[in-house]
């Protein structure tokens, strides 16, 4: 997979994707099995904002039960089933623990109730799985085997847990690059590091976007019968007009330098609406073990155009005591934080039905032809990682029927994406590296380090400067580029791990 401009520019596409997020990179991905000429830009790397930093389960939609959302929770298991069967060595099943307490809602008969109705919802959910993939029915356990799970688990006042399993995505943003990959080897030309600047059409219809190469500096013509926007939080920015607007929420995870249980982990939170505005207090925060570190989440913040640090700073203080007021015997304190990861979610703001300043529930995918008079634009913004795959589906059906022509239907629920991974630990570092330059569109030291060879967390400062003597060595750099690198990845490492400064 390379970055070849040349390519993108050189030939007329019938979709052109803006955003190389999760998202952005199922819509390339789906186009591309169905036979269409796809282009995918992306203004910096592939997974490199929100879709990589989240707490990497897959959800089957458990919550659903108790709003009576039964075809929202269906849609979840088929999903989570879904991301299983395509991508089996990227996403594995995960237990999920909860305390069970008092003769409400989380008492063990309304616990009971809740897992056989999701067992039952779910009769389909290991079709197509290997044996170590299969999900078993959910069980309620004693005090003592919570304990097994999570040796901190919040015994006092509780009666025991209830245990399903999700799944969990162990590297984010290696599952976007099998998306990419995937987009690729079936003819779609993909570029890293593209921005693009406007949408061009003509006599009411898309003829593409006018972009830049970051790296070269030069403008970029992709030309398409379809225009696709999946940027995230910028989206509406893109799309201008009344969609330029939207609110965002800061969404914020801690990273914990030690494995705190063999299960996910759901904690209530004491905390009201006053100190919890987005979610309306009560919520859960979960802490997710992965290797030997154990993921915290997740605290959220209106952003308002609020500076990213002081969100960080304030975020990172907030959920740290929250864990500490949910399970004191975790006895976390803030030399346990090794680093945080964060990113920008859309709000309700009137889309959809609820409180303006809550969480979006559902991605919004609109098609531009009636509201603003340009056939062939779309957009969608998506709000949860588990969905991309369906959104994505209904997306290029709609840009399929746009451009009015016949192609085979949806096959990305079965088919295995590219999980080639010659980037994973196994293999030597400079047989990484090499790799992640030559065949994985690596073009910036972070690429590399933050994306290609590593887990998403923060590499030791050696295993940096080595990996950029690998890269600077393929990529012809100078001494001073080398350098300049090293600086830039060193100071987002800084920015993600020294986040925790606790009032004495």
């Amino acid at each position: 997979m390379q970055r070849d401009l040349d390519r993108l520019a050189g030939m007329e596409h019938d979709v052109v994707v803006v955003g190389g997020g999760i998202h952005g990179a199922c819509i390339a991905w789906d186009a591309a099995l169905r036979g269409l000429r796809v282009a995918l830009i992306e203004r910096d790397d592939f997974g490199g904002a929100t879709s990589a930093n989240s707490l990497r389960i897959v959800h089957g939609g458990l919550r659903y039960l108790a709003r009576g959302a039964l075809r929202r929770m269906r849609e979840s298991i088929q999903e989570r089933s879904a991301f299983l069967r395509i991508a089996p060595s990227l996403v594995e099943p995960l237990p999920v623990l909860i305390p069970t307490r008092g003769a409400g809602t989380q008492s063990r008969p309304a616990m009971a109730a809740a897992l056989a109705l999701n067992d039952q919802l779910s009769l389909g959910r290991n079709r197509g799985l290997g044996p170590d993939h299969r999900l078993p029915r959910g069980r309620l356990l004693s005090i003592q085997e919570c304990e097994r799970l999570f040796p901190a688990f919040p015994s006092e006042g509780t009666s025991g847990g209830a245990l399903w399993h999700d799944a969990r995505v162990r590297h984010p943003e290696r599952l976007i690059l099998a998306f990419v990959r995937g987009a690729v080897s079936r003819g779609a030309a993909a570029a890293n590091y593209v921005r693009m600047e406007r949408v061009t059409h003509e006599g009411g219809a898309v003829r593409g976007v006018a972009a830049t190469d970051l790296l070269g500096g030069g403008p970029v013509e992709v030309r398409g019968r379809a225009v696709v926007i999946a940027a995230g939080p910028w989206t509406g920015q893109l799309v201008g007009g009344e969609r330029s607007g939207h609110p965002q929420a800061f969404a914020l995870n801690l990273v914990v330098g030690r494995r705190l249980a063999e299960a996910a982990v759901g904690l209530r939170v004491a905390n009201g609406a006053d100190e919890d505005p987005i979610i309306g207090g009560g919520r859960f925060v979960f802490l997710v073990p992965q290797d030997d570190r154990t993921f915290l989440g997740t605290w959220y913040a209106r952003a308002d155009g609020q500076d990213t640090g002081g969100l960080i700073q304030r975020g990172s203080v907030a959920l740290l005591d929250e864990f500490r007021s949910a399970c004191g015997a975790a006895a976390l304190d803030e030399a346990d934080v090794i680093g945080c990861q964060w990113g920008w979610l859309p709000l309700k703001s009137g889309r959809e039905r609820g409180r303006e300043d809550a969480l979006a529930e559902r991605p919004c995918v609109m098609g531009h032809g009636a509201s603003d008079g340009i056939g062939g634009m779309f957009s969608v913004e998506g709000v949860k990682y588990t969905g991309a795959r369906r959104v994505a589906e209904d997306v290029v059906d709609r840009v399929v029927s746009a451009l009015g022509i016949a192609v085979d239907r949806c096959r990305t629920a079965h088919t295995p994406v590219d999980e080639d991974d010659v980037g994973a630990a196994s293999a030597s570092l400079h047989a990484r590296v090499r790799h992640a330059v030559r065949d994985e569109m690596a073009v910036r030291l972070s690429d590399v380090v933050l994306r290609r060879i590593g887990s998403g967390l923060p590499p030791a400062a050696e295993a940096v400067a080595a990996a950029a003597r690998i890269t600077g060595a393929e990529l012809g750099w100078t001494p001073p580029r080398e350098q300049a690198e090293i600086e830039a990845v060193m100071s987002q490492i800084r920015t993600t791990s020294s986040v925790v400064e606790l009032p004495a």
